[in-house]
């Protein structure tokens, strides 16, 4: 099944790679990272509250460590990064819907990678070509209340919750997909 969000080359190298990502229906129309606007000041204030512990701080990982999608929250925003060991292509792809807009940066992605917004913003679709080295994202979520993060997967197989790296502790989440709720409190 073909992806709304990914079209013409990027498709049909998706294709190649024998990744599928399941169409979202809210998504009828593509951005690509580097027409984003920048987050609001609503935005970056509500980057700066509480979302999940486990989600909090960066964590300590370099290129090439445990291969997997690495993702954690601080003051900044959003940070999603992907890596393995060796240097071999290693195609990395998921999805991660928003309750509200989100803005995306680039964070050292290769010819080929594809960090793309529905027409709403709502929802990030990801395909990076992975050597082993580190590839991700950015993102500010102004003010969501929650994230949902699904469709992970490391080359055409389903990427395992315990190769999912969350906050400064590398906890893994119990289950693909799964939800973040913003706390309420600080």
């Amino acid at each position: 099944m073909k992806h709304p969000i990914l079209t013409g080359a990027t498709a049909a190298a998706a294709t190649a790679a024998a990744v599928m990502l399941f169409a979202s229906p809210a998504i009828a129309a593509t951005t690509t990272s580097s027409a984003n606007p920048a987050p609001s000041t609503a935005a970056a204030t509500c980057d700066r509250t509480a979302w999940p512990s486990d989600v909090q701080g960066t964590p300590s990982f370099k290129a090439g460590d445990a291969t997997g999608d690495y993702l954690w929250h601080n003051a900044t925003g959003f940070h999603l990064r992907v890596t393995h060991p060796g240097h071999q292509r290693v195609v990395f792809t998921g999805e991660i819907t928003s309750s509200s807009a989100m803005s995306v940066t680039p964070f050292k992605l290769e010819k080929g990678d594809v960090a793309r917004l529905s027409a709403n913003h709502k929802t990030l679709v990801f395909v990076f070509s992975d050597y082993g080295y580190v590839d991700g994202v950015n993102f500010h979520t102004d003010c969501a209340a929650t994230l949902i993060v699904s469709h992970l997967n490391v080359g055409n197989k389903a990427l395992p919750a315990h190769n999912v790296y969350l906050g400064e502790r590398k906890a893994h989440p119990s289950q693909v997909p799964f939800v973040l709720h913003r706390r309420t409190t600080v």
